[in-house]
């Protein structure tokens, strides 16, 4: 159990007992259903304030090892699924990486070290998990993910939240953009990635697009404002869900609806 590596399933718990919770774990009967396929890359791009952040440390506290979510999910629509997305099947049954790129964008002392600081902090945890996997000298993530599953044959689950943060925040650090680039290339786009991810999900502000000189990750089945997919009730609320918290806290939906109504 790490905060990154394997994190337990605090957040998550924290999210499920405040009371305006609204289950959207039947999100995880997509991810479970493309779990180790070529579609396993999932992106959710949305503005603020759609729950982006809500489902990643949902997905982390499911499928993470380092979690024993069982009771946080018993009551919940996933558990209640048959079939490829089966409740036991994956729960707390994968390696999980999961990041959050606001504090290390935060926290850097420059743009140009943010990558680096990643990288380090992340594979001391996998030091930690899998001993006697990484060579010493490693500083590579991608390198470090493949050492591992040379030795024990594990892949990862791996979730970003915000993952465009580098560019919004570091606009004018175009080799801190190059070096994050790189890094989800050599993890998701190398003829490698099939040996070391089982699968991820990325959340962003941003749509994945090609930045300057370096090429989109394209791989990425992403779901956007304008194509949500089928994947559209599980980001945000819908109207059906906004009308049972109206109901449940007295609030008149119909004014709800005058002041919030979608980004019209």
């Amino acid at each position: 159990m790490g905060v990154y590596v394997n994190p337990p399933a605090d957040g998550f718990a924290e999210i499920v007992n405040y009371k305006k919770y609204i289950d959207k774990s039947e999100m995880i009967a997509y991810t479970n259903k493309v779990l180790g396929t070529p579609d396993k890359l999932t992106c959710f791009s949305r503005p603020r304030r759609f729950g982006k952040s809500f489902a990643a440390q949902m997905i982390t506290a499911y499928y993470s090892r380092g979690a024993d979510a069982r009771t946080l999910f018993e009551g919940m629509k996933i558990a209640k699924t048959k079939g490829i997305s089966d409740f036991e099947k994956n729960l707390n049954k994968h390696d999980v990486i999961a990041l959050d790129m606001t504090p290390f964008v935060a926290l850097a002392e420059s743009a140009d070290e943010i990558v680096r600081d990643l990288q380090r902090d992340v594979i001391e945890e996998l030091a930690e998990e899998f001993p006697d996997c990484i060579r010493e000298d490693t500083k590579n993530l991608y390198k470090a993910l493949l050492q591992i599953n040379r030795k024990t044959g594990r892949k990862f689950f791996i979730v970003i939240d915000e993952w465009d943060m580098i560019f919004r925040e570091a606009k004018n650090s175009i080799n801190a953009q190059k070096d994050y680039i790189n890094l989800l290339r050599s993890l998701f786009k190398s003829n490698q990635t099939s040996q070391m991810i089982i699968g991820a999900y990325m959340t962003g502000i941003l749509p994945i697009k090609k930045y300057g000189s370096q090429s989109a990750l394209t791989n990425f089945r992403e779901y956007t404002m304008l194509n949500p997919g089928i994947l559209a009730e599980f980001v945000g609320f819908t109207e059906h869900e906004v009308r049972g918290l109206c109901k449940k806290y007295h609030l008149d939906f119909d004014a709800a609806r005058k002041w919030y109504d979608g980004y019209r």
